[in-house]
Formats: structure tokens, sequence, C-alpha cells
């Protein structure tokens, strides 16, 4: 197996880099801007978590895209399936710390000790009524997908186990997990 190969450009423009290499996508099919995204998640108050979800939404449409136009191959399809459920867990987990955090400092009370997944899942319907029932359950879920990481807890074939409906269907409560805490 290959090594990756990254070629420096000069200076420290680090788009510079690999500039030598095939361009994978047409201009028209590049992702849209960190800023693009930072500023559809400008309700995350904490900067370094909003640059870092602007991140992963960049990196979540050139999956996308690259899931879009090209032959992806059976298990690799997978994957890249389980890669996209993977982030967009990520982003969902990143957006209720925000606001969870917001929310209980607005309240006087400390952010406490326990922050993982499941307990902000929790708190985030329970106590402040952020998100509904229905995403609540939706998101608990697809939490378990995420920790199929794991290999060893997987009692199933990675090549078929992550498919394109189920990753659209998280895509598509993603945007409205979005919309619902933007207003």
């Amino acid at each position: 197996m290959d090594l990756l190969k990254k070629t420096l450009g000069s200076g420290d423009n680090r788009r510079a880099d690999n500039a030598n290499k095939k361009e994978l996508f047409s201009k028209e099919r590049h992702p849209h801007t960190a800023n693009f995204y930072k500023d559809e998640w400008g309700f995350i108050a904490n900067i370094d978590l909003r640059e870092n979800i602007a991140y992963q939404m960049q990196y979540l449409e050139f999956l996308i895209n690259l899931y879009n136009d090209y032959q992806i191959y059976l298990t690799v399809e997978s994957l890249l399936c389980k890669e996209m459920l993977t982030t967009v867990c990520g982003v969902v987990e990143a957006a209720l710390f925000d606001q969870i955090q917001n929310a209980k400092t607005k309240a006087g009370v400390a952010m406490g000790e326990r922050a993982d997944f499941v307990a902000l899942l929790g708190e985030a319907y329970h106590s402040f009524r952020l998100i509904d029932r229905d995403t609540w359950n939706y998101f608990h879920e697809l939490r378990k997908v995420r920790n199929y990481v794991h290999l060893k807890a997987a009692d199933f074939q990675e090549h078929t186990a992550y498919t394109t409906e189920e990753t659209n269907e998280a895509i598509t409560k993603l945007e409205l997990f979005r919309k619902l805490l933007a207003k």
C-alpha cells in the first residue's frame, strides 16, 4: 500500500500544497467555502466550535460531491456512507454542546463533567427543549451507528452496513436540525 504523498507549495500559502496533482472537481463542483458554513451556523456562539462545524460541513459537501461524481465501489461506497454518518453526528454533537453550554451559562449552572453525545441529546430534549422527541430519537439511534467505528463492535459486514438511503436521511435531518436551532 502506498503512503500519502504531499507536495508543499512555496511559503505559507497552504492552498498551494499539492498543486501539481490532478484537480478532483471542476471549479463549479468545489464545496462552499468554510465562511459560507460559518454564516449558516452563525448561531453557534463558540467561535472555535463554529469554525470546526464549518470545516466538517465543507468536508461533508466534499464527500457528497465525491460520491455523486465518481463511480464508488461496493465496500468503499458503504465506508464513504459511514464517514458521512459519522461527520453528521460530530456536527450535531458540537452544536448541541454549544447550545447547552450557552443555556446553562445563562441559567448560572455549571456545564458539568459529562458532556458525551448521549448526555447532550438527553439534556437538549428533556431539560432545554432545544430539539423535539423525533430529533432526539433519530440522533440517539444515529449515535449508535457512529459507535460502529470500533470494528470489534460490529456484528455485520462493513461492505453492506451503510446505505445511501440512511446517509441521505442523516443529511436531511442535519439540515432540519440546523434550521431548528437557528430559530
